[in-house]
């Protein structure tokens, strides 16, 4: 796996000078502030619409620009102000907006790179429209600056080594664990609960397996399991858009061969046993001990 650190920061460093430069100057947006996080960032939240960037060359990276909503319509309204867009049109140009935002600033990012002697490549954006929580895995490096403006907020996030992902920021590479190699297990974690979600991802990892990704709803959770194909999924049964039992059911009517196990609490028997003839796998209850996480996903697995 190729991925220099060394070449991480002027990388950073060229990303936010364009950025706040074409906010400023071709947006005439105030930038307030931009903070760096670094270090232990376990995770990414992504806003209402992200745009993804692979590199290659001597910097393998991903390029992450998430947009607050308010902010990419500001920019749409102000890069389209002499076209007629008609209402229907709306949402297709803020997309296009996110992606040539994008181009132009890291176009601009890579020319200055390139005098340095950093010749690095882009692959054409991807754009991704929801909310979603990236968990980072052991062997990734996430970093995250926060860029404030009068008109909202855009998160520039560099995750690398850019193997570990695939360009709609599912994982693709299974990691080495405590104890030797071994494959671990895929998760999707569906809960509405982020103390769920973390006290779930830290026994997963401390089990050997591997969370590919969490879904905020019942709502998502298909779209979620079409995008990460894992090989299990921990389904909370009380969400407030769409039951877990509904979106087992919807989970197992296009992939009946899924595994899915409930998390519950004591007080919701009668809705396990509804789970359970939906094609559930079982249950763990609340609050989720390790003891009894492991042998519910061996009983699964029969390991």
């Amino acid at each position: 796996m190729t991925f220099n650190t060394l070449k991480f920061p002027p990388a950073m460093a060229a990303v936010l000078t364009r950025t706040r430069d074409y906010l400023q100057e071709e947006i005439g947006l105030k930038v307030s502030r931009a903070k760096p996080r670094t270090g232990n960032v376990d995770s990414l939240q992504l806003r209402d619409i992200t745009a993804v960037v692979c590199t290659d060359g001597p910097i393998k990276l991903m390029i992450v620009f998430s947009f607050q909503r308010v902010l990419l319509e500001h920019i749409r309204e102000v890069v389209t102000a002499r076209l007629k867009v008609l209402p229907e049109e709306r949402e297709l140009f803020l997309r296009e907006t996110a992606g040539e935002t994008v181009n132009f600033i890291l176009g601009h990012a890579t020319a200055d790179l390139a005098e340095t002697g950093n010749v690095m490549h882009l692959s054409p954006p991807s754009i991704l429209d929801e909310e979603r929580n990236i968990l980072r895995p052991k062997k990734a490096i996430f970093t995250t600056i926060e860029m404030a403006t009068s008109h909202g907020i855009l998160d520039i996030n560099f995750i690398g080594p850019s193997e570990l992902f695939d360009q709609k920021l599912n994982v693709i590479e299974e990691e080495e664990t405590q104890g030797g190699e071994m494959h671990p297990l895929k998760v999707l974690i569906v809960d509405d609960s982020l103390l769920t979600v973390r006290t779930l991802t830290g026994m997963l990892t401390e089990l050997g397996h591997l969370v590919v990704q969490t879904a905020g709803s019942g709502a998502l959770a298909l779209e979620a399991y079409r995008r990460s194909k894992p090989d299990l999924v921990t389904m909370d049964i009380t969400m407030p858009d769409m039951d877990g039992i509904e979106a087992t059911s919807g989970i197992l009517k296009e992939f009946p061969e899924a595994n899915i196990i409930m998390v519950t609490s004591h007080g919701q028997q009668g809705m396990v046993m509804n789970a359970v003839k939906a094609g559930a796998k079982g249950y763990v209850l609340k609050p989720i001990k390790l003891e009894k996480l492991r042998d519910m996903i061996a009983r699964v697995f029969k390991t």
